[in-house]
């Protein structure tokens, strides 16, 4: 039988609410589990994988944010290699691969309902 395989979608700009630092701690909670896990990032969700960001200025309603992002480098130790960017949010937000923190397969709109389809569990964030 094999296993059961993961698909986390985020969708979220970092910082913007607590989605962002919950997807990645989902996702490590998985991989520590030692189970498949993919990770899709789709619309502002591909600024979480952006390199070089500056937080700014806390935001009142989110207090005590650190910077995350950078955890994302660590996926690869726990075992998460698939990771997936929408090659149309990336374009419409005026990044390119070169922009991302790590690699990530571009994936196009048609592709994604495929990968989808391909996994047991899908979480959006």
């Amino acid at each position: 039988m094999s296993a059961k395989k993961y698909l986390y979608v985020i969708t979220k700009a970092p910082y913007s609410n607590a989605a962002g630092i919950e997807a990645l701690d989902a996702i490590l909670i998985g991989a520590s589990f030692e189970l498949d896990v993919s990770v899709l990032f789709l619309h502002n969700g591909v600024f979480q994988l952006k390199d070089n960001q500056d937080i700014g200025v806390k935001d009142s309603s989110l207090p005590n944010v650190k910077q995350f992002t950078k955890t994302y480098k660590a996926l690869e130790d726990f075992g998460v290699n698939q990771l997936y960017v929408q090659d149309q949010s990336l374009d419409a937000r005026g990044l390119s691969e070169s922009d991302l923190i790590v690699p990530a397969k571009l994936i196009d709109s048609q592709s994604i309902k495929v990968l989808v389809s391909e996994h047991d569990q899908v979480f959006t964030f």
